[in-house]
């Protein structure tokens, strides 16, 4: 058993998506996306005991297999999302980097959760969402 079933990661990660907020265009363009950063900012809150299991910090560059949470959700998601194309619950799309500098997250008090930037590689950003219902059947 791997680190993502070990955890129940599918069922933690849709339920955080779902707590998530739809966004006042819900209608017209379904369920809002947001970043992995997003994502494993309100993971953490949700579930700190995952990121203490994987012994990876929030962002950044870490030691371990993962570097962060972001990058193990991302990884993982996106291999998810591979495998099990329309069948699985969650889609991803890719944010531009032109003219994107930074992405920074704010927490409480103004404190900065995670940050990232394009650096020289001018690498997307992913964002993802929970399926549109009449996509998922």
């Amino acid at each position: 058993m791997d680190l993502w079933e070990k955890f129940e990661m599918n069922d933690k990660v849709v339920k955080v998506l779902k707590e998530i907020p739809p966004g006042s265009d819900v209608d017209h363009f379904g369920p809002a996306y947001v970043t992995i950063h997003q994502l494993a900012v309100e993971f953490d809150q949700r579930y700190p005991a995952v990121r203490d299991e994987l012994d990876v910090p929030l962002g950044g560059r870490g030691a371990n297999r993962h570097a962060s949470l972001v990058e193990y959700l991302t990884t993982e998601l996106v291999k998810k999302i591979k495998l099990y194309g329309d069948v699985y619950p969650v889609e991803a799309v890719q944010l531009s980097s032109v003219r994107l500098g930074e992405l920074r997250l704010k927490g409480p008090g103004g404190r900065d959760l995670v940050s990232t930037s394009k650096g020289k590689g001018g690498k997307d950003l992913a964002l993802v969402r929970l399926r549109p219902k009449e996509k998922a059947e």
